[in-house]
């Protein structure tokens, strides 16, 4: 059951350094136009993050296995259609449906796993889970890189379609039927949240193509806003809201939402920023720059073996400290240019997190709501990096002396011009001076909460006879 579990979770982030690497390739073959070819890429990661609520409480009520057994049909069947696709927009659909698809397995596959192990065992299959979700992204570019170089990019989204099939096949057969208490799905805050982040993602997306002043961009803010305001309120009177907030006041339970939050700035967001940085400034083809990725992605598959070996002996706080003291002292390395040590500290950074941040997000609440922590714990974690890779995609715009349009377009293709990539350098240099102080910030901010002792129990009132 873990095994098919931790393949399908690997597949997740695969799927996402893929897209943004197969993006060129799919644009240059239909000639469409720079805000389409992004969306091969956004499209993946704005539905990913954007139904992990949903898709979490869904598994919770109608059960896990039958949510993670359609997710991965999901995911597998719309892969397939992208590599099928007659154009750049049916290849950006299927892409929306495939991390939708996505988020169905990983909420549903962090739940199945939660309630089948206890105890030591758990902490093993959720270090074993980190450790897939690590292979997936260190071999990723690889695998991402090495398959276009081989058949194109329909030969990338086949290969990942046809290996989600083997384990969905083999799903039915290992992973047994559970269920949360039985409750109303909610629906209203579902279709709130997941319009609102969308919309929110997609603002976000367009401003770097279009400015922060334009019309399209200052609609979809404000409508993301108005959803997410409407998103609170419905909450705010359910007995049963789709989120339980409550458990952000778990000192532990929010720190572990602290981490990735951090992280999303930093190692995820620069999967997505330093391929054009290469290209256009370093002048990397496609397979240095899957190689320069490696560097950083294959500290995230082997430090959790290693993190995992010594999570009974450090305590969760200096595990989760250092993978964040590591990504800031190799983001502010990475300022003074490019270096293979700098980016395998911002890599093993996020490994150390990798061996501890589910297992501990979903140990905090009983068997019977694994399902709704697991959503909320990845909903944080996937929110936070489709808005960083939005984010910082549009903070370099910006940076960029208000370029906005083609000549911004050319500098992430990789196309720029020499004294637009000196600018690219240094707009990328104050990005990753932030991440370094937002590093440091949430080191501290963990090392806080993680460090408070654990609430006493009340005691019961005595019974007078």
């Amino acid at each position: 059951m873990a095994a098919v579990v931790c393949l399908a979770a690997a597949l997740l982030p695969i799927s996402l350094t893929g897209g943004a690497l197969a993006a060129p390739e799919v644009g240059s073959e239909f000639d469409s136009g720079v805000a389409a070819t992004q969306w091969v890429a956004n499209a993946y990661m704005l539905t990913f993050a954007a139904f992990m609520a949903v898709t979490g409480s869904l598994a919770d009520r109608i059960g896990r296995r039958r949510v993670f057994l359609g997710g991965l049909t999901t995911f597998a069947a719309a892969l397939f259609l992208a590599a099928a696709g007659p154009s750049v927009a049916v290849v950006d659909l299927a892409r929306a449906l495939a991390g939708a698809g996505a988020a169905s397995v990983m909420t549903s596959g962090s739940a199945i796993l939660a309630d089948a192990y206890t105890g030591a065992r758990r902490a093993r299959v959720f270090a074993m889970l980190g450790t897939g979700i690590g292979l997936g992204l260190a071999l990723g570019p690889l695998i991402g890189g090495g398959l276009i170089a081989l058949g194109g990019w329909r030969t990338l989204f086949a290969v990942i379609a046809a290996v989600a099939t083997v384990a969905l096949l083999v799903s039915p057969l290992v992973i047994r039927e559970s269920r949360g208490p039985e409750g109303d799905i909610d629906w209203g805050g579902g279709i709130t949240f997941t319009a609102g982040l969308s919309t929110l993602i997609f603002a976000l997306v367009e401003v770097q193509q279009r400015g922060w002043t334009d019309p399209l961009v200052l609609a979809t803010a404000a409508a993301a806003a108005g959803l997410l305001v409407a998103f609170g309120v419905i909450e705010r009177r359910r007995p049963e809201p789709l989120f339980d907030v409550s458990l952000l006041a778990v000192p532990k339970f929010a720190a572990v939402c602290v981490v990735p939050t951090v992280l999303a700035f930093g190692f995820v967001a620069l999967l997505v920023v330093l391929p054009p940085y290469l290209e256009s400034v370093e002048g990397a083809d496609s397979g240095e720059i899957g190689l320069s990725l490696a560097i950083m992605t294959i500290p995230a598959l082997v430090v959790p073996m290693f993190a995992g070996l010594i999570a009974n002996r450090l305590a969760p706080r200096t595990i989760l400290v250092l993978s964040l003291a590591a990504q800031g002292l190799g983001a502010a390395w990475l300022t003074a240019g490019f270096h293979p040590v700098a980016v395998a500290l911002v890599g093993a950074g996020f490994g150390f997190s990798l061996a501890v941040l589910d297992g501990t997000a979903v140990s905090v609440v009983d068997p019977g709501r694994s399902g709704m922590a697991a959503g909320l714990f990845n909903t944080v974690r996937l929110t936070s990096e489709a808005v960083g890779i939005a984010a910082v995609g549009a903070a370099l715009s910006t940076l960029l002396h208000g370029r906005v349009g083609e000549e911004s377009a050319a500098l992430l293709r990789g196309e720029a011009a020499e004294g637009l990539a000196i600018d690219y350098t240094g707009a990328l240099a104050v990005v990753l001076w932030a991440v370094a102080g937002l590093s440091a910030a949430g080191a501290a901010i963990v090392w806080r909460l993680l460090s408070q002792p654990a609430p006493k129990p009340v005691a019961e009132p005595a019974v007078l006879s």
